[in-house]
């Protein structure tokens, strides 16, 4: 398996749902422990995100501009979630509502990623603000949501571009300024 057929969209996508539910069992099990969690999927998101970007820029040596976009915007949604957790280390904010605000600002900035790249990160922002909700006001969800993330696998798998969706990559131009 080739690293581009690794970093594929619907593979990063599959294991970004993958994490979530993990998170959503996590916070539904272990509530007090949820925010390092998050706090650690922030990162791993991050990196999940600018890898497929920063592979084809390392490949063609193109769209610098478009991975700088994507460089500083998951750099504010790690900035905001560091905040957080100085918040939480000196005992401002409790675990639980730590956990809750770093997957809210996880998913505002998954979800605004996926307006400018693809429809499945917009559905994981999504996805990971249903959680939020979830964890916070309900006692079972577990199995709901891994129905709806394997139906989202499924139609990811068999439709790779929504019909009023343009490819992502033909999207920017290197040329545009």
């Amino acid at each position: 398996m080739n690293k581009q057929n690794l970093l594929s969209t619907h593979n990063l996508f599959t294991l970004r749902l993958l994490l979530s539910l993990l998170g959503a069992y996590i916070g539904y099990t272990y509530r007090h422990a949820s925010h390092d969690y998050w706090f650690g999927m922030t990162f791993l998101f991050t990196v999940l995100a600018i890898a497929p970007g920063y592979y084809q820029f390392k490949q063609h040596r193109d769209n610098l501009k478009a991975l700088i976009n994507q460089l500083l915007h998951w750099a504010g949604g790690l900035c905001a979630v560091i905040i957080i957790y100085a918040y939480h280390s000196s005992g401002r904010i409790f675990h639980e509502e730590a956990g809750l605000i770093v997957l809210l600002i996880l998913a505002l900035t998954t979800y605004l990623d996926g307006i400018k790249t693809d429809w499945r990160c917009i559905f994981v922002g999504l996805f990971l603000g249903l959680i939020t909700v979830c964890v916070a006001y309900f006692d079972s969800y577990l199995w709901q949501l891994i129905v709806l993330a394997a139906i989202a696998i499924a139609y990811s798998y068999y439709h790779p571009v929504l019909p009023f969706q343009t490819n992502p990559l033909e999207r920017e131009s290197p040329h545009d300024s």
